[in-house]
C-alpha cells in the first residue's frame, strides 16, 4: 500500500504479480484516472480508495488484458468457495469496524492462507492463517469474492463517468452548504463524516496529494482540521459557524474545473 486506504487496490496489484503482471497501487489509479472520479453509492458519497469492485478495478485490468469477476458468497459456502480458487480478494475484518481487502492464496497446514496487503514499511504479517471458524467470525453474512481472468485487451470509454463525477460533485457541495446551514447533534455530525465529508476532505486529499495538486489539497486540509475540531467538541453545532465555508466551496469550484479538464 502507498497510498491511504489503498488496500484493495494493492489488492489488484498483488492478484496481478500472480500473473506475473508488474504493478502498484498508485499506477493502479493513476492510469484508471482515479483521482477524476465520484460516485454516490447508497447515500454515501465515495471517491478515490472507496470506489472499489470490479466496476471501477476494470477500468484498469481490461485495458492490460484482464477482466475481474466478482461473487457474492453466502457465509456458510464460503469455505468451500474458496478451496476452489487459486487466488481471490476478499475482505475480513481485522477488528470490529475495521474491514480490510485480503488474497487467498491457498491452504496450508489445513488452514486458509491469506496475503495481507499492506505498506511496506508496515511491521504487520506478510500473511494471515485462519482455519474455517477463525475466517467465518471474520466476514459478513455475505461475503464478495473478486477473482481475475485473461481476456482481450479491451479499450475502457470514461469520459461519461467523468461528467457523472462532476454532476456527482456538485451535488455533494449543495449537500454540504445544506448539511452546514443547520444545527447538528454531535451524532449526525459524526456520521456525516463517513457519508458527506470523507470523499472530498479525505480521499479527494489523498488523491490531489498522488497527482501533485497542492493548491486544491491545501485548501481542503484547513477544512478538513476545521472539521475534526468541531467533531472533537461533541455537541451540537452549525457547521458553517466552524468550516470556512468559502473555502471549502472555492476548492470543490477548483477540483470540479481539474476534472472538466479531463473529461
Amino acid at each position: 500500500m502507498t497510498f491511504n486506504s489503498s488496500c484493495s487496490y494493492a489488492g489488484v496489484a498483488n492478484l496481478l504479480s500472480f500473473y506475473g503482471v508488474d504493478t502498484e497501487d498508485r499506477t493502479i489509479a493513476l492510469e484508471m484516472g482515479l483521482p477524476f472520479l465520484f460516485d454516490c453509492e447508497d447515500g454515501r458519497y465515495v471517491s478515490g480508495p472507496m470506489l472499489q469492485g470490479a466496476k471501477w478495478f476494470n477500468l484498469y485490468l481490461k485495458p492490460v488484458g484482464y477482466t475481474m469477476t466478482e461473487k457474492e458468497v453466502n457465509k456458510e459456502r464460503l469455505c468451500d468457495y474458496l478451496r476452489d480458487l487459486q487466488y481471490a480478494m476478499l475482505g475480513i475484518y481485522v477488528s470490529e469496524w475495521n474491514k480490510h481487502a485480503v488474497i487467498y492464496t491457498g491452504m496450508r497446514d489445513s488452514r486458509f492462507c491469506m496475503l495481507n496487503n499492506k505498506r511496506e514499511q508496515s511491521e504487520e504479517p506478510d500473511a494471515l492463517l485462519f482455519s474455517e471458524q477463525e475466517l467465518l467470525r471474520r466476514v459478513d453474512e455475505k461475503v464478495t469474492v473478486a477473482f481475475l481472468n485473461k481476456s482481450a485487451c479491451e479499450t475502457i470509454e470514461t469520459e461519461s463517468m467523468v461528467r457523472h463525477s462532476i454532476s456527482v460533485l456538485r451535488s455533494l457541495a449543495k449537500e454540504i452548504d445544506g448539511f452546514c446551514s443547520k444545527e447538528r447533534s454531535p451524532t449526525e455530525i459524526r456520521s456525516s463524516m463517513n457519508t458527506l465529508f470523507r470523499a472530498i476532505l479525505l480521499d479527494g486529499i489523498t488523491m490531489l496529494d498522488l497527482i501533485g495538486e497542492a493548491q486544491i489539497s491545501r485548501k481542503l486540509k484547513i477544512v478538513q482540521r476545521q472539521f475534526m475540531n468541531a467533531v472533537k467538541e461533541n455537541r451540537p453545532l452549525q457547521l458553517d459557524q466552524c468550516l470556512d465555508m468559502a473555502l471549502l466551496n472555492s476548492a470543490i469550484a477548483e477540483y470540479i474545473s481539474l476534472i472538466s479538464i479531463h473529461a
